[in-house]
């Protein structure tokens, strides 16, 4: 007997600013974690540059000085890992309830087995890291420097990178996918000399690649979603849901979301960052 798909709920591709999209990835896995037994899936592209920090990340590894005279947001996700500069990027979001005798890893497995799909679909030949032991520890340098087990290559490549929230009955996993080579000036606001940030963004350029770097040019963000939402079709039964405003309050919107050390997230978590 065939086993039934899993389902998820579509929410429409949009671009929004900073607070609404870490405000609604939040309360999109809240409802989750308090037992509805739902799962989401939303893709989108944030309205202003944008540096998002990971969940347990010291703020102090950015230039807060440079942030606010180039009129960069700023904003923590809920999720761990490391520093990330939105704006030439696709994020997405996926939520799914925790359990079902799946480990961490192995839901990070299945959602990166999805990219990879929707990643070929655009003509990537895209596969994933099998090694276990992660190529760099280093907390202070930006997200896509590292990479780990089942990372998302492109000859050897990084092509996107990721990071989970993990509670009692959910799982959340962001990830950033890089459209064009804008994700590189993250080093500019690092609090580092301008040598260590020249050194970084060569290592970083090394160790990464973009989808205009692999195709020649780069299909619009909202045809990039929709690729890798055929990608988890192939896993997932997709129910769009469409609008935003069938899951959120509009107080749940304006909640902070920034750096204030009282934003306050659900407790008894872990994290995985990649």
């Amino acid at each position: 007997m065939t086993k039934s798909k899993q389902k998820l709920e579509t929410l429409e591709f949009g671009t929004y600013d900073a607070r609404y999209n870490m405000a609604l990835d939040l309360h999109l896995y809240t409802l989750c974690e308090n037992g509805s037994n739902r799962g989401f899936l939303r893709f989108y592209t944030w309205s202003r540059p944008t540096l998002s920090l990971g969940h347990f990340e010291d703020e102090g590894v950015i230039d807060m000085a440079r942030v606010l005279e180039d009129g960069v947001q700023v904003v923590r996700r809920p999720t761990g890992g490391r520093v990330v500069l939105h704006g030439d990027d696709l994020t997405y979001a996926v939520i799914v309830p925790g359990g079902a005798g799946r480990s961490m890893l192995e839901t990070y497995r299945m959602i990166s087995e999805c990219i990879v799909k929707g990643l070929n679909r655009l003509g990537i030949e895209a596969g994933l890291e099998r090694s276990t032991a992660c190529k760099s520890d280093v907390t202070r340098k930006p997200c896509f420097v590292s990479t780990s087990r089942y990372e998302i290559l492109h000859g050897g490549r990084k092509v996107a990178g990721s990071a989970q929230k993990t509670g009692e009955t959910a799982v959340l996993q962001h990830g950033s996918i890089p459209l064009g080579p804008g994700y590189l000036g993250v080093v500019d606001y690092m609090a580092s000399g301008y040598g260590d940030r020249m050194t970084l963004r060569s290592d970083i350029d090394a160790a990464t690649t973009c989808i205009y770097d692999l195709l020649g040019s780069c299909p619009a963000p909202s045809e990039v979603a929709s690729a890798l939402a055929l990608g988890f079709a192939e896993r997932f039964d997709l129910v769009e849901r469409g609008t935003h405003t069938d899951v959120i309050d509009r107080e749940i919107i304006d909640a902070p979301q920034g750096l204030e050390k009282g934003v306050s997230w659900p407790s008894g978590v872990t994290d995985k960052s990649t």
